[in-house]
């Protein structure tokens, strides 16, 4: 575990214990005193909230473990599509390329219980990369239809306004839920419009809100780090005070409604990619450059044959307009703005560019129209499969890695060691995760289906040894793996 993980995985444990000191302290009669009408709200919550309990397989590198987490769901569809809080069990890990080791989290099992104690199975479908909302499909053989919660769009909070919500009690505990109760402290504007509320804790993200009349008026969510949604974002590796407090609200109606309609599938991408390196236009740069903006997105470089590079973009142009809205970027605090905007329009999808070019000491004005494409997958959704023999898992090699370690994706081809079984073939003869294995035996590897073709006729021939080259920081080794077949 990295040094990154066991901070965080202190902190999640001091939330914890803060969580239940919450629930020892406070009375129920100091939360019962606000002007909520807790039958109502329980009536109808209790037709629609379900208990989640996920076992899940979390591997890193050599080492593999299998953990559970119980959590609150809610039914948001007739067909029983169930949200809920999917931080617990995301992997998105802007570390796995640096380290050489993906951190894979692999739901093996979800058993719903509804409140009335029905259970059921479910399959994991994913989880939003801004919100963290998690979902799974209940599965019924008789395509039972579920009462499910229905969201009230409202036109506008309050700040002061007291909201409601449930929490999931230990599993010892009867009934299973309790009441909490939160304000709304801030409507903010960067690096999104986002309603704010103190008294809740990151234990109940994804929990239903409700207002003082009753109506659910959205999920409790955290506000988007933005900046991990991309490979190359301003992640440093250090643990700021957001990670111990992330801030949490009340999360858009509308943009849930989008992920109810349309959720968001496991190894399945539909976002758009422009393919440049950014930075934001500061004031400093504004005025140093005579430039009377509010900001922008200064282009560093431009990915070769990427949809930027198509359409023209280049190193030094400054993009000030997008569909013809200004850009108002102005700090690495407010560019995940503009990587939000890019990565939820979907591929396909044509995206008008205002830019500045500078030229021989003047400004040119340029419109640029861009055609997004899929953006890459990330590491841990390359296909990637499992070889018995040597207990290793192998993986696809994605931009993120080209992009890392500077390597050309026309001419480097290779596969990426995800995971080593301890003891195995593979890890007795010195194979790590991490490497990068470009050829099997004098066959050279591009992607997954070379290495299973060739690994399988390994298997059929029974060597007693197979030698495997292999790409490992910077430099190529052979690696001469001893084999033990079973007769």
């Amino acid at each position: 575990m990295t040094k990154h993980r066991r901070v965080r995985w202190i902190m999640n444990s001091l939330r914890k214990l803060l969580f239940l000191a919450f629930i020892i302290i406070v009375p129920a009669g100091s939360v019962l005193a606000y002007d909520f009408d807790y039958e109502k709200i329980s009536a109808d919550a209790y037709e629609y909230m379900v208990i989640i309990d996920i076992e899940v397989e979390v591997s890193f590198g050599t080492q593999s473990t299998e953990m559970k987490n119980r959590t609150l769901g809610t039914i948001v569809s007739p067909d029983g599509l169930v949200i809920f809080d999917g931080n617990p069990i995301n992997q998105d890990d802007p570390f796995s390329v640096m380290s050489g080791m993906q951190v894979n989290i692999e739901p093996k099992k979800i058993e719903i219980t509804l409140m009335d104690e029905r259970i059921y199975q479910a399959e994991f479908i994913g989880i939003d990369q801004f919100t963290k909302l998690g979902f799974c499909r209940i599965i019924s053989e008789n395509k039972e239809k579920f009462k499910y919660l229905k969201l009230k769009k409202r036109d506008g909070f309050t700040v002061g306004e007291m909201l409601t919500a449930f929490i999931l009690l230990p599993n010892y505990v009867a009934p299973p839920l309790a009441v909490d109760v939160g304000m709304v402290s801030a409507i903010i504007n960067e690096p999104e419009e986002f309603v704010l509320t103190v008294g809740f804790n990151e234990l109940e993200a994804a929990s239903v809100l409700y207002d003082t009349s009753g109506a659910a008026v959205g999920l409790l969510v955290r506000l988007s780090d933005q900046g991990q949604a991309e490979f190359g974002s301003a992640s440093n590796g250090f643990v700021s005070i957001e990670d111990f407090m992330p801030l949490l609200g009340v999360g858009d109606v509308k943009k849930i409604q989008k992920l109810i309609k349309n959720p968001p599938k496991k190894g399945e991408i539909t976002r758009g990619w422009l393919g440049i390196h950014l930075q934001a236009l500061t004031a400093d740069m504004a005025e140093f450059w005579n430039l009377n903006i509010a900001g922008g997105i200064i282009v560093n470089d431009v990915v070769d044959d990427s949809p930027a590079d198509k359409a023209g973009l280049q190193t030094g142009d400054i993009i000030v307009k997008l569909n013809g809205h200004s850009i108002e970027v102005d700090s690495d605090e407010t560019l995940p703005i503009f990587r939000r905007q890019i990565l939820e329009f979907a591929a396909g999808t044509e995206v008008d560019f205002e830019i500045f070019r500078r030229h021989n000491g003047n400004i040119d004005t340029l419109n640029i129209t861009a055609t997004l494409t899929r953006a890459p997958l990330s590491p841990g959704e390359a296909p990637d499969f499992e070889d018995d023999n040597f207990e290793m898992k192998l993986r696809d090699m994605v931009f993120a890695d080209y992009s890392f370690y500077n390597l050309d994706q026309d001419k480097f081809k290779g596969v990426v060691v995800k995971e080593i079984e301890s003891g195995g073939w593979a890890s007795v003869g010195g194979i790590n995760p991490g490497d990068i294995i470009q050829s099997i035996d004098g066959n050279n590897v591009a992607n997954i289906d070379d290495a299973r073709k060739l690994l399988s006729d390994i298997a059929g021939s029974k060597p007693e040894e197979v030698i495997f080259f292999i790409w490992r920081n910077n430099k190529t080794l052979f690696i001469n793996i001893k084999t033990d077949w079973q007769t």
